[in-house]
């Protein structure tokens, strides 16, 4: 395996959209949301072992789950776990992982990883082959290279990355990013053919990623050198990483650096992906019945006049449901959500709700 390559996985969201069973204090990625025997983080982490050396694998987290990585990831070496001051958006972690990852070895070169994704390899598209690609296209180009699948369906809570010119065999200038657009702006985003998913994978050196959002504002590099000095003269760095964390935007990657910067590029990959942060992604991955009815994680229910609904239910637990069209139905602990598939916002304002009105334990 390549000593120069890395991977850095993002674990510290709550996912919020997955409530009832991602809760505060075990979200999303620390649960087996497929039934498949392994949470998502530990799916995520396997994934990579393929073909990243075990050393140069990197998880960041919020320091209130350093204890749930340990326990599922007991091969992580100690080094490579990044407890998170607080909670903030992409931009911070990612940034802090290029200095530290910089700092280890000044030729590195990437891969930026969420934990709530469902990936598989297709016939025209090997996972490992595909990131490995873009790894050796960053190694010799200073590009920040994004990963873009094809549209199958005009998908409304999905990123997009609209394609330019062919700068190599399979990867494209960037024209432009559109997040979550409209219905509307969705259809004729797939019919363009120009679109692709944003995965939300991302590929680059530390030193270009790190140039970039130098460029983007003198304020980012003020912080950035104070952090550098910290390291090098072996000061202890939680204070650094406390003002990185305050003082970078809680915003994405996109918004903040990508979209900002000339040298971006899109790789168009062909491994199977699926989205699974929302209710509604699940169900798009799930096994459907005749109906389209999906039951996960083992859920049994008995369905009368039921179709295009997900059922995920605690283990002994039966659901019995007529008349339902489009509908989630998940149980866990003490909270049961019934509710459309289609209102993506919806969970969010439960949530909300919840908090306000019933008290922390329901959150």
């Amino acid at each position: 395996m390549n000593k120069n390559y890395y991977c850095v996985i993002l674990a510290g969201g709550i996912g919020t959209r997955l409530w009832p069973v991602s809760r505060q204090h075990t979200p999303k990625q620390f649960i087996d949301l497929l039934g498949t025997g392994e949470t998502l983080l530990q799916s995520t982490y396997r994934r990579f072992l393929d073909f990243i050396d075990r050393d140069n694998i990197i998880v960041v987290t919020n320091k209130h789950y350093a204890d749930i990585v340990r326990e599922q990831l007991p091969q992580l070496a100690p080094q490579n776990l990044m407890l998170e001051p607080m909670r903030r958006n992409t931009v911070p972690p990612v940034t802090w992982a290029c200095v530290e990852v910089a700092r280890r070895n000044p030729n590195a070169a990437m891969v930026v990883t969420p934990s709530d994704q469902n990936i598989t390899d297709r016939p025209d598209g090997k996972f490992s082959d595909e990131m490995l690609a873009g790894l050796d296209y960053v190694s010799s180009h200073a590009q920040l290279l994004t990963v873009g699948v094809p549209t199958t369906r005009p998908e409304v809570t999905y990123g997009y990355i609209q394609m330019a010119e062919q700068q190599a065999p399979n990867i494209y200038k960037v024209q432009t990013f559109t997040e979550k657009p409209q219905e509307d702006f969705a259809r004729i985003f797939h019919e363009s053919g120009e679109f692709l998913w944003n995965t939300g994978l991302f590929i680059w050196s530390s030193r270009t990623f790190l140039k970039a959002l130098r460029n983007v504002s003198g304020y980012y590099t003020e912080v950035l050198e104070d952090l550098k000095v910290s390291y090098a003269t072996g000061q202890d760095v939680s204070e650094g990483i406390a003002d990185l964390y305050s003082k970078l935007p809680n915003m994405t990657l996109e918004q903040t650096v990508l979209e900002k910067s000339g040298n971006v590029d899109v790789m168009l990959c062909h491994f199977g992906w699926a989205d699974l942060g929302t209710w509604g992604g699940v169900y798009n991955y799930g096994d459907k019945d005749a109906a389209g009815n999906v039951l996960t994680a083992n859920s049994r229910a008995l369905l009368y006049d039921c179709n295009d609904c997900l059922v995920r239910l605690p283990e002994g637990h039966v659901a019995v449901l007529q008349g339902l069209s489009g509908y989630v139905v998940v149980e866990e602990g003490n909270v049961i959500v019934v509710c459309k598939k289609e209102d993506q916002g919806a969970i969010r304002r439960f949530v909300n709700s919840a908090q306000l009105d019933l008290g922390e334990e329901y959150v």
